[in-house]
């Protein structure tokens, strides 16, 4: 007697597919590529660092960022189907290999964030200036050395996309500077000045303030101003 169960209503036998944005394969017993597995989400991790900054703070310039990071996937998305070049293995991934696209991303982040650090804000220490871009493009080297590591790109895969990342940040980084001077600033204030900007409270001072440090200086006078209020009533 079988005792396979039998198909429910309309059910086939069309196989499944799986859904999985953050699959990466790896060796288990090789430490190297467990840390190499974990540098690769990154560039899913930041997309969420993204989507908070942007919720919590509604700041322009975090918001153009994040347009450049997805123009940068465009470019990316459209290189590949141009060179049509295969992965070096047809077990790994999924599309073409060339250029690799966590690479241009991160090269893309490191060399747009560098720039605005040591550029454009204003009120982070010159050391800090100096620390961060260099993090940011060692982290950005993992992740492209975790591509080649695991078998998902050739060499020279990520260094087309290290030079298409470092190409696309530069030229980003120009133009929202020139937004945000030319003709006196008029392209960066119609960004601005406008009903859905308003409607999103968006607005423009990153550069200029310590927004976390503003938000806490905010919340402690509150608190003071609370607890002496209390003080006062109960001394009533």
């Amino acid at each position: 007697m079988s005792c396979t169960a039998p198909p429910l209503a309309g059910q086939d036998d069309t196989p499944l597919a799986s859904l999985s944005l953050t699959h990466v394969s790896y060796d288990p017993s090789d430490p190297v590529s467990l840390v190499a597995a974990y540098l690769s989400l990154i560039p899913q991790g930041l997309m969420i660092v993204y989507a908070v900054l942007i919720f919590s703070h509604r700041e322009l310039e975090i918001i153009l960022a994040l347009t450049g990071q997805l123009g940068c996937e465009a470019v990316n998305f459209i290189l590949k189907r141009l060179i049509k070049e295969s992965r070096p293995t047809n077990l790994k991934g999924k599309g073409y290999g060339m250029p690799s696209s966590h690479t241009q991303f991160m090269f893309f982040f490191a060399t747009y964030i560098s720039l605005w650090i040591a550029v454009r804000n204003r009120f982070l220490p010159k050391f800090v200036k100096l620390v961060l871009p260099v993090g940011l493009f060692a982290l950005a080297a993992g992740v492209a050395n975790s591509r080649v590591y695991l078998h998902y790109h050739t060499a020279k895969q990520v260094l087309v996309g290290v030079a298409a990342g470092v190409v696309i940040g530069l030229g980003w980084f120009v133009t929202t500077t020139l937004m945000r001077t030319l003709a006196g600033g008029v392209i960066w204030d119609l960004l601005l000045d406008n009903e859905v900007s308003k409607m999103l409270y968006v607005k423009d001072e990153c550069i200029e303030v310590d927004l976390h440090r503003r938000d806490w200086e905010g919340w402690w006078a509150a608190r003071v101003q609370t607890k002496r209020a209390a003080e006062v009533k109960k001394a009533k």
